[in-house]
């Protein structure tokens, strides 16, 4: 299958949240009020969509004399691409796993130990339990890099980019003199959430975004 424009992955995001949300197969017109959208674009978008085999169409017959209603819902296809679009109860029992063990660490809230913490469970959970923790982490490591290096002022109003600021997290294993295979664990789960945060639809990664903003705030140094 060809990739997805970033424009076509947000528009299906939005559609696979408005169906879980609905339960439903829906009509354009019904997608392109939620959407805020004209019904030509949303019509054109499920088209395109359901060329690419994620987006299926069936015919509504009416009640009475006129045109069957066209229907959308996603494919199975859909589902599993967009497997990173997290309904909100995961997101929620995601943030209070982490939260939780960021309070069974918080009298040792140092790098080794936090190092410790992040390798120690690469396989463990969710993908949005894992993701959850690997952006704490990257909070706490810009709380280190900030209490080592001086204030680091981060964006206001604006949506962190997680995927390059991952990378910072590396800085953990100097900051925690790390064994080799400690080094190699962090480095592999780097780039396991950078390949999962391309996946990631807007609103999931808001959602990241606010959280990791949240631990600073939370363990005593606002971004």
């Amino acid at each position: 299958m060809e990739s997805l424009t970033r424009r076509q992955r947000e528009f299906l995001a939005a559609f696979l949240r408005l169906y879980r949300r609905l339960r439903r197969p829906l009509h354009y017109g019904a997608v392109a009020r939620a959407m805020r959208i004209g019904r030509a674009t949303a019509y054109e978008m499920l088209a395109a969509l359901e060329g690419l085999g994620l987006v299926a169409r069936h015919y509504q017959s009416p009640e009475g004399p006129g045109r069957p209603r066209v229907l959308f819902r996603p494919t199975a296809q859909a589902r599993r691409i967009l497997a990173g679009v997290w309904e909100a109860p995961v997101w929620r029992a995601a943030q209070a796993r982490v939260r939780s063990e960021l309070q069974a660490l918080q009298a040792r809230l140092e790098p080794t130990a936090v190092l410790q913490w992040l390798t120690a469970r690469v396989e463990e959970g969710s993908i949005p339990e894992g993701m959850a923790r690997m952006a704490a982490g990257i909070g706490l490591v810009l709380r280190f890099l900030q209490a080592t290096e001086g204030p680091w002022p981060l964006p206001r109003g604006k949506a962190l980019d997680l995927g390059a600021l991952a990378s910072l997290s590396a800085a953990l294993t100097a900051l925690a003199r790390a064994e080799p295979h400690q080094v190699h664990a962090l480095l592999s789960r780097i780039r396991w959430f950078q390949a999962q945060w391309e996946r990631l639809d807007p609103t999931d990664r808001r959602r990241l975004s606010r959280f990791t903003r949240q631990i600073l705030q939370e363990t005593g140094r606002a971004g």
